[in-house]
């Protein structure tokens, strides 16, 4: 495969997972809002997002990889990247926070 194809390629994926964060933060508040699901739906729910998030990130690592390897990109990217994908770690941790909250309040 071409270096375009795959640059093409890689920026796809960078716009896929710019698109998927909106959604797994919605479905984070609906999870927060329910208040109906008993426990082990909850936390089969908690696990599904926390590893959509990890998904996420490990997707962007790999692309920001791919850029680093094969393209030759400014440092300003690379490092505008590498905050992106910090970005997401916030994430996780509230995931962390809101399960804790919700294992005292719906939990065994």
């Amino acid at each position: 495969m071409s270096t375009t194809v795959s640059t093409d390629v890689a920026l796809m994926l960078l716009q896929l997972i710019a698109l998927t964060i909106p959604p797994v933060v919605v479905l984070i508040r609906l999870l927060n809002r329910s208040e109906n699901l008993e426990w082990q739906f909850r936390k089969l729910s908690f696990g599904l997002v926390v590893s959509s998030v990890a998904l996420l990130i490990a997707g962007a690592v790999a692309v920001l990889t791919y850029f680093v390897a094969s393209v030759q990109l400014a440092a300003t990217v690379v490092a505008g990247l590498l905050l992106v994908i910090l970005g997401l770690v916030p994430l996780g941790a509230f995931l962390a926070v809101l399960y804790r909250e919700h294992r005292k309040e719906y939990g065994p």
